[in-house]
């Protein structure tokens, strides 16, 4: 009975290490996740990389570093790209993002990190590939992203990469769709009115520029062109929560001012 006690009490003193020298281990990566999704909001990319690179392989939460390597990657992409050309140096950037994102999902399949990003990844991909790889990451980005939503419903930015590529496959018109799917097999359905809905959703869960700007833009595809004015005006009352966003502002301010609505 004695000797019982004592592993007992042995045991019970090894778990309260165990918690006591852990417990500042994870604190320290969630204070570190914490900053790092601070500056991916302001731009900071490449501070946000170093920090990601100089936490241990074996960190607690594995997955929560793979995915934000693959945001990092994704933006420093998105940085290389201009309005008028894309630069082909982006391309590696996101070769390196779709690796983090697989990488994601292979760790932790079961949350919604990993597919959301490399749907993300996969659509600004498909500008540099041909039609054949084009239609195949189509039906791979909308697999993705039913999964992300399907693990997060609650996560609005999912819903917004979903109503984009409605809204992109929809404007592809009958003879292109018709001609895709003889030679690479049928096109996944899409249109603007779930764009639309899809949209409305993400507002409802958290109201940002990108999904006001991003409705305004589905409006004009709908020739809808009082709400689109709407929706480009409340884009202009909303505070920038990541850096893309600045850029769709600018672009919501100027078809305000140039346009006879």
């Amino acid at each position: 009975m004695i000797v019982s006690r004592i592993n007992l009490l042995y045991l019970l003193c090894c778990t309260l290490l165990g918690v006591i020298f852990s417990t500042p281990c994870l604190a320290t990566e969630q204070a570190v996740y914490q900053s790092v999704d601070q500056m991916l909001a302001q731009g900071q990319n490449q501070q946000a990389f170093e920090m990601l690179q100089a936490l241990p392989d074996d960190s607690g939460d594995r997955e929560e570093t793979l995915w934000r390597m693959a945001r990092v990657q994704y933006e420093m992409g998105r940085l290389l790209e201009t309005d008028d050309k894309d630069d082909d140096r982006a391309l590696v950037f996101y070769r390196e993002a779709e690796k983090y994102a697989r990488a994601t999902i292979a760790e932790a399949p079961g949350k919604s990190e990993g597919y959301k990003w490399l749907a993300i990844i996969l659509g600004v991909k498909m500008k540099y590939g041909d039609i054949e790889s084009q239609v195949r990451q189509t039906w791979e980005i909308k697999e993705n992203i039913d999964k992300a939503i399907a693990l997060a419903p609650d996560d609005d930015i999912s819903y917004l990469v979903l109503s984009r590529w409605h809204y992109k496959i929809s404007e592809l018109s009958f003879w292109a769709r018709s001609l895709a799917s003889m030679i690479y097999g049928e096109l996944p359905q899409a249109s603007l009115e779930e764009s639309e809905k899809l949209l409305l959703k993400a507002i409802s869960l958290h109201d940002r520029i990108s999904h006001r700007y991003n409705l305004a833009r589905v409006y004009d595809r709908m020739e809808r062109r009082q709400d689109a004015k709407l929706q480009y005006e409340k884009a202009l009352l909303l505070p920038v929560t990541f850096p893309e966003e600045a850029k769709e502002q600018e672009k919501a301010r100027s078809r305000l001012q140039r346009r006879k609505w």
